[in-house]
């Protein structure tokens, strides 16, 4: 059967099938999608035999089994994974208790991470989020549910099941382990030692098994491509925002596997990879286990060889900001459900100069999951003078992206603590919204149908419905006709200058998301610039928005410049005094992704400028910081009805605490 073809229903329908009846598979459900489809997962282990009665029973599995994890369709256009994982079970059905490998592992499989996604046939989910860049954020169902999966079983190998790569005629497909830079968190030494082993053996079943493909391409397979082997730079493992890399800060030997094609043989490569997997880490088991075992304990022994002694400090202090009260909930919250040992003090304290009230959260580093704790809390490292290809995400530092204080200290605490559960499962954003106000001021936001394989508009809608502010959305052709406008008070456009592009000017594949014509246009550009003179306030996040907004509307004379698509960092910001940015001290931080930044701004007035310290860059990549350095990163025009951003104030969930600049410009009274 050609699994590839299957729809959602019938997949749900074989899984369940497959499962029943089986003394070696069962099924649950481990959480929901965004439109309320079950998560299922499927836990693969052999049964004991009771000595009472001769049946089979599942009990937990042994301390000496192997606990593996295996993820399908995160990006749910990407349906071979899940086609790969039926056919497994398929297998596992039929010869169950004559695998070798039954008696040493435990595996859970994920056979659709990204259920809507599937149905729909796109990367990202209902929401428009795409949850292999949502790991570190979880601000999905989705990601939630594997999450919890992962932080629950503990498993030492992760396997994330992914398509579509083919580098070369011979060399077809792509598993991991990656190319520089690595993540300083990770251990990377463990991790190399588990997993460039295991990529090798399936390499070595996929080429001694060509005769098993039908087509001539798929039989003359020489290899894979093992980016850690085969090339200098290109495809690293920096950011933990993906499923297998984040699955390293949990110990897990992570191990994306890239199909090579959508086609049958696609599925039978990657089934392939699957069962001569399970059969290495079945003879590895011991090793793994050990490598496994290691990655905590170096943890709780504060052990770190690959770092300099310094690199991982004995605590983290966590609070509130004075400017922006009650995020610490939402913190303390997200590094529990993560596995992470929290306490509070039970005393005041000084350290490092800081005076520490009683009931500061204190994050100690001597725990199993200090790597993971490190990471999530440390400002991150600039890595601008490093290969020129680095990650898509680079800087996520949670402290400076939500808004709490984060102090670090090398000193040991002698102080009374207490375990910290927590108190609070989230926390409302400090800065007040009644319903009254929303009714004065009329949303609407302009989405994005998928361009480039992405929903841009994504992370805007999620922060206003953080905010409690209601909107409308409307399509980029909309604004042609002159009476969306005139339902609405602020128009808000967070995306791809491509949106307002003709038809004719993108790929095809892309012109659903477009104006239909040049003469559409010209009528978007007559409606923006009358809407603004009738009071309308319109606002631009980003450099895609601020390109369209200034090149082709010419709502001002500004000009917007910006870096690759890619680049992205938190930096150092110097905001003005002005009502846009209210709640920030003068020099605090910001987060840019494609960033953007100003020129020919006399007639503008500016409210933010990037940095001038040669340390402006607090983390990520931005090689070319120096051409925007000091110069405007926020602008608005005197009356206060067009502001733009150069930075991504509300970036995919992820830059909570600089929603305030979003609430400001929708709010705030700007005029000077």
């Amino acid at each position: 059967m050609e699994y590839n073809k299957l729809s959602y229903e019938t997949l749900v329908q074989l899984i369940k099938k497959t499962t029943s009846n089986s003394p070696f598979l069962s099924i649950s459900s481990i959480g929901k999608s965004v439109r309320g489809r079950d998560i299922w997962c499927v836990t693969i282990q052999k049964p004991e035999r009771t000595k009472m009665m001769n049946k089979w029973k599942i009990s937990n599995p042994s301390k000496n089994k192997t606990s593996i994890v295996i993820t399908a369709s995160i990006h749910g256009h990407e349906a071979a994974g899940s086609s790969a994982i039926l056919r497994l079970l398929d297998h596992i059905r039929e010869k169950g208790d004559s695998l070798p490998w039954m008696d040493d592992l435990v595996i859970h499989c994920v056979v659709s991470c990204n259920p809507d996604g599937y149905v729909d046939n796109t990367r990202y989910n209902a929401a428009g989020f795409d949850l292999n860049r949502d790991f570190i954020t979880q601000s999905q169902p989705e990601t939630l549910s594997i999450v919890n999966l992962i932080v629950k079983e503990e498993p030492a190998v992760v396997l994330d099941l992914h398509g579509y790569v083919w580098r070369n005629d011979s060399y077809i497909g792509l598993i991991e382990p990656c190319t520089p830079p690595h993540n300083p968190s990770y251990e990377y030494d463990l991790y190399l030692k588990g997993a460039l082993p295991l990529a090798k053996a399936m390499e070595a079943s996929l080429v001694s098994e060509k005769d098993t493909f039908s087509s001539a391409r798929f039989k003359s397979i020489k290899g894979t491509y093992i980016p850690y082997r085969d090339e200098e730079s290109g495809w690293d493992d920096y950011s933990p925002f993906s499923c297998s890399m984040y699955s390293i800060l949990q110990g897990a030997i992570g191990i994306t596997i890239e199909s090579p094609s959508r086609s049958e043989d696609g599925t039978t490569w990657l089934l392939i990879a699957l069962l001569s997997a399970l059969t290495h880490i079945s003879k590895n088991k011991k090793q793994l286990n050990d490598t496994h075992s290691a990655f905590f304990r170096r943890g709780t022994q504060q052990n770190h060889p690959g770092q300099a002694p310094d690199y991982f400090p004995a605590y983290y202090y966590l609070s509130d900001k004075p400017l922006f009260p009650d995020q610490l909930g939402k913190l303390s919250s997200h590094l529990i459900q993560n596995g992470i040992h929290l306490y509070s003090t039970t005393k005041p304290f000084k350290s490092g100069g800081h005076t520490f009230p009683t009931g500061t959260i204190v994050v100690p580093m001597n725990q199993p999951r200090a790597n993971l704790a490190h990471c999530l809390l440390s400002q991150g490292e600039n890595l601008s003078d490093g290969p020129e290809r680095v990650s898509e995400l680079c800087a996520w530092s949670l402290p400076l992206c939500w808004g709490i204080q984060s102090l670090s200290s090398s000193v040991r605490l002698h102080k009374r603590m207490i375990p910290y559960k927590g108190n609070k499962d989230d926390t409302p954003l400090p800065f007040s919204y009644t319903a009254s106000s929303a009714k004065r001021v009329r949303v609407g936001i302009i989405i994005d149908g998928g361009m480039f394989h992405k929903k841009a508009h994504a992370g805007l809608a999620l922060a206003l419905q953080e905010m409690n502010i209601p909107y409308t959305e409307h399509e980029s052709k909309e604004l042609a006709s002159s009476t969306t406008l005139s339902k609405i008070d602020v128009l808000i456009y967070n995306g791809y200058e491509h949106l307002f592009y003709p038809a004719s000017k993108v790929r095809k594949q892309y012109r659903d998301y477009v104006l239909e014509s040049q003469a559409q246009q010209d009528a978007c550009k007559k409606n923006l610039q009358q809407f603004m003179r009738k009071g309308g306030k319109i606002i631009g996040i980003g450099a895609g928005a601020s390109k369209a907004l200034t090149t082709l509307f010419e709502l001002c004379d500004a000009e917007t410049h910006s870096s690759g698509f890619n680049k992205n960092a938190l930096v150092q910001m110097n905001y003005k005094r002005h009502a846009l940015t209210k709640g920030f001290e003068a020099e605090d931080s910001g987060f840019v992704y494609r960033p953007a930044w100003f020129t020919n701004t006399g007639n503008m007035v500016v409210a933010a400028t990037y940095g001038t310290d040669p340390e402006s860059i607090l983390a990520g990549y931005w090689p070319e910081y120096g051409e925007a350095k000091g110069l405007p990163a926020i602008i608005t025009s005197r009356d206060g009805l067009l502001t733009l951003f150069g930075l991504e104030v509300c970036f995919r969930g992820h830059t909570r605490y600089f929603y305030r600049l979003l609430w400001n410009s929708i709010y705030g009274s700007h005029s000077s």
